[in-house]
């Protein structure tokens, strides 16, 4: 399992997140604010390969975002800058 850096990074408002499966699996994407609270959770199932999920933060505010993907019992982090 690994979480790429999201494309483009500074962000405007949207982004793209995007993460390798090995086997096919459910998986959790949660996206936290720099004060730990969840602003977005995507959780689906996929077939082994890159997936990409695109995050539209329009709504939320310049800063610091963290993006964890959890699958198969394993977790990763990634840090994101919105800048509006």
């Amino acid at each position: 399992y690994r979480l790429d850096q999201n494309y483009p990074n500074p962000f405007n408002p949207t982004t793209t997140i995007a993460f390798a499966m090995p086997v096919a699996g459910d998986y959790t994407l949660t996206i936290y604010n720099v004060t730990g609270q969840v602003v977005k959770t995507h959780s689906s199932h996929a077939d082994a390969g890159v997936i990409e999920y695109e995050w539209d933060a329009s709504n939320e505010a310049s800063g610091v975002y963290f993006c964890r993907l959890t699958a198969a019992g394993q977790s990763s982090t990634q840090k994101m800058l919105l800048l509006k």
